[in-house]
């Protein structure tokens, strides 16, 4: 009898977590730059720019840019900005980690602060949280069937498995060009810009991945009459990423970072300083899978024959179900008592954070924050600009198929759509298309037959008819396998109506060889 195997890809993860860096910077304030009197805001942002994976480390390349605005010491100056940004790295050490294994990391700030040391130099201080998981992807042979299979007795099981396709990273470039509407004063200087990446969707078929989006740009600056406007645009995009091994039956999990953004303000055709150009550097992140159900022998001998199992013991992940529950989460949010009253509002900065799950029966439930970051302009000289930040809270139940302690839900909660708009009393209404999914997954430890020996008994002498007690546990198929005779033979042998209902202690005859 020889066995016939199906190959599987499976992402077994060596270890996973959380580290944070901490930038301690000087920033001298640029020679064209008027000296600072007030520092209005500190906006930081983290990206990953480069990964290794090495024996026993993986090391972490990333950078933070820093948006800063401040009111200069000069009357004839409202407001200025400074943009830089500084390189970092850290090193993840686990001795568990080899060379051919891939790092999946995210980076996000956890904190930023300043301290004014005069009017031409600050100090920043920012903690970046890098979320990590290193994976390797481990080929494996599963015995699906034999040769011969009429002739041998086979017991086979069918598991719902994770079939890794893809596991890549991709980074592509968005170019535009956004025009301030007629209703607005022309650019005299862009203050800053920020990208973020929202509406995003995929569709896999053999050999790609297709993604769509956009990149909601929006835009900070002063006119000639350095009085601070605004703006928002889109810029769609669709990117096609290549995935061999890729199905209609893929899904992917596509993590998306805006790495950069660049612009230049150019004139229209009336000279007019109305256009900026816009270029934004996105790396995607993509896990591409698909279920594999698969029925896997999980046990066969030969009758009349001694056999022997070559076995290897494998830690998979067997996906019980992967649930989505998509919801729309509306909140006022009013400026703190005492602060600036708001007259337009920049942009929203949204992130969800799931903070429990649990499972109750066959529910999902997941509770979490969304945590919001909101710049807005204001009538004040002393503020021209402010900032709010709340938590918005959420819950959600998702089905999750089934029930049990084993089971271990792999949550991801991602923002599609953010809208924003100013009511009448002041208030700062916003509305957040929140996406909740989840992998519910068992981690099984899995015996997989990797060869079968089978000889003649030990003697070669016969065997006449066997009387046997079914035991506590017993099965029809644990006892034929232990005197190596077909299941059939039984049944007949003992006229059983039901071969499943085996009476504790009721008498079987095994036939003889």
């Amino acid at each position: 009898m020889e066995l016939i195997k199906e190959n599987v890809t499976v992402n077994q993860v060596c270890c996973k977590g959380s580290v944070r860096t901490l930038l301690d910077e000087d920033i001298i304030v640029p020679d064209v730059k008027p000296d600072i009197l007030k520092i209005l805001q500190l906006d930081a942002t983290a990206c990953v720019t480069g990964k290794t994976v090495s024996d026993g480390r993986a090391t972490v390349n990333g950078r933070t840019s820093l948006k800063i605005l401040y009111i200069p010491d000069s009357e004839a100056e409202s407001i200025k900005s400074i943009l830089t940004s500084f390189d970092f790295t850290e090193n993840i050490d686990n001795k568990n980690i080899s060379a051919n294994m891939k790092a999946l990391v995210t980076a996000n700030v956890e904190n930023a602060e300043f301290t004014l040391i005069n009017s031409r130099k600050l100090r920043v201080r920012v903690t970046v949280c890098l979320d990590y998981e290193i994976v390797e992807e481990k080929n494996i042979e599963i015995a699906v069937d034999a040769t011969e299979a009429d002739k041998a007795e086979i017991l086979k099981e069918t598991v719902t498995l994770q079939n890794c396709v893809g596991l890549c990273e991709s980074d592509f470039t968005l170019k535009d060009t956004i025009e301030i509407p007629l209703s607005q004063s022309a650019v005299n200087e862009v203050l800053k810009a920020d990208a973020r990446i929202t509406d995003t969707e995929y569709k896999c078929v053999t050999g790609r991945v297709t993604a769509r989006g956009a990149a909601v740009v929006s835009v900070l600056y002063t006119d000639e009459e350095n009085t601070i406007r605004f703006m928002e645009a889109e810029i769609p995009f669709t990117e096609v990423f290549d995935c061999p091994d890729a199905t209609d039956d893929t899904s992917c999990d596509i993590d998306y970072c805006v790495s950069d953004i660049s612009f230049s303000v150019e004139e229209d055709s009336d000279g007019d300083r109305r256009i900026i150009a816009v270029q934004i550097d996105v790396t995607a992140q993509i896990k591409a899978a698909e279920n594999a159900v698969i029925d896997i022998i999980s046990d066969c001998y030969e009758p009349y024959m001694t056999t022997e199992l070559i076995k290897e013991t494998a830690q998979l992940e067997e996906i019980v179900s992967r649930p989505v529950v998509q919801n729309t989460i509306r909140e006022t949010i009013e400026p703190d008592s005492g602060s600036p009253a708001v007259t337009g509002i920049y942009g929203a900065a949204v992130k969800p954070v799931v903070t429990n799950t649990d499972i109750h029966g066959d529910k999902l439930l997941c509770e979490g924050k969304i945590e919001t970051y909101i710049l807005y302009v204001t009538d004040s000289p002393e503020y021209p600009v402010y900032s709010v930040k709340r938590d918005i809270p959420f819950s959600c139940a998702l089905d999750a198929e089934a029930s049990g302690d084993d089971l271990m839900p792999e949550i991801k909660a991602e923002v599609k759509h953010t809208a924003y708009n100013l009511n009448m009393s002041g208030g700062i209404e916003i509305r957040c298309v929140l996406s909740v999914s989840a992998n519910v997954v068992r981690k099984r430890d899995i015996d997989l037959i990797g060869d079968v020996l089978s000889d003649m008994t030990d003697d070669g002498s016969k065997r006449g008819i066997v009387i046997y007690f079914v035991q506590p546990g017993d099965t029809l198929w644990e006892i034929a396998k232990r005197y190596a005779v077909p299941q059939e033979d039984i049944v007949s042998f003992n006229n059983l109506e039901d071969a499943a209902m085996l009476p504790i202690g009721s008498r079987l005859l095994i036939p003889g060889i």
